[in-house]
């Protein structure tokens, strides 16, 4: 017969070795990306698993075609952070370590070579996506159900055509660069954009009679609701036009998960264009001589 000591172990855990049904096995969890988005786009996945009291347990790699296992036995409720595309080295990742707490995770915007502006810029964040998910992690019986977390982008793409640059500038020749400010240089592990303002430069080599282009990038939103972006552009460094609204006086405000296209037009008059599109589907801009 067995004592009171030697039942104890097996009264606590309710699992014994022929019905296995009350055995806790861990959660199943898998995580879902958005529709239209293929396996492609993500390069790299971790989930970050944090207790009741929001403080880390584990980062594990994960990946969305197979479930992960969580198996945390005695801690009444999981959460869980998933961010995808965050180790190409275009972005600082806080490094958490166990026992740290949730509130102190964020992924920032790297600093880039400061501009003569005097503003900080940054370089441009990779396709980044991010999800949470919070689970009763209860479960006991045999038949357990797949948690799914869905994850979504969490970044805004833009593009800008210059037509004209040289009637702007009066001259063909010269170093001219575009600034555009300002939008938000991190986002926390809840999803909340903060951090310094951000302003991003691009100095691609100009051609008289040719468009000047600043080629798809990515970028924050920006840190206040209805507040647009500025577009500033230099030669060898001096402010030639500072442009913050559209031809219709609206802002210029990128939209996450959607491309930005802006043309500035300086043929005849002083246009600027803005179409939003899916995200990826650049607009092809017609000449109007």
């Amino acid at each position: 017969t067995l004592s009171l000591h030697d039942a104890l172990p097996i009264l606590l855990s309710g699992c014994i070795a022929e019905n296995n049904d009350d055995c806790f096995k861990g959660v199943p969890l898998k995580v879902k990306l958005p529709a239209g988005i293929s396996q492609e786009t993500i390069k790299d996945m971790s989930l970050y698993v944090f207790d009741d009291k929001d403080l880390l347990l584990d980062i594990l790699p994960v990946n969305s075609t197979e479930p992960v296992n969580l198996n945390y036995p005695g801690i009444p409720t999981l959460h869980c952070v998933a961010l995808c595309n965050t180790q190409d080295g275009t972005m600082l990742v806080s490094p958490l370590k166990k026992g740290d707490s949730c509130s102190d995770g964020f992924i920032s915007l790297k600093p880039s070579v400061p501009t003569r502006a005097g503003k900080s810029t940054f370089t441009p964040p990779a396709d980044l996506f991010y999800g949470e998910l919070t689970i009763e992690n209860t479960s006991t019986s045999a038949r357990i159900e797949e948690q799914a977390l869905a994850v979504s982008r969490m970044v805004a793409s833009m593009n800008i055509t210059v037509r004209g640059l040289e009637l702007l500038s009066g001259s063909g020749g010269g170093d001219y660069s575009l600034v555009v400010h300002e939008t938000a240089s991190r986002v926390d592990f809840e999803g909340h954009y903060g951090g310094a303002p951000a302003s991003y430069q691009f100095s691609p080599r100009f051609e008289a009679g040719k468009d000047y282009k600043i080629p798809p990038f990515n970028l924050f939103p920006t840190l206040e609701e209805n507040k647009g972006l500025t577009i500033d552009i230099y030669r060898n460094g001096d402010l030639l036009r500072s442009l913050n609204t559209d031809s219709s006086h609206q802002p210029i405000i990128p939209v996450v998960g959607q491309t930005l296209n802006v043309l500035l037009n300086f043929k005849l008059s002083v246009s600027v264009e803005v179409e939003l599109t899916e995200w990826g589907v650049e607009t092809v801009w017609k000449e109007y001589n």
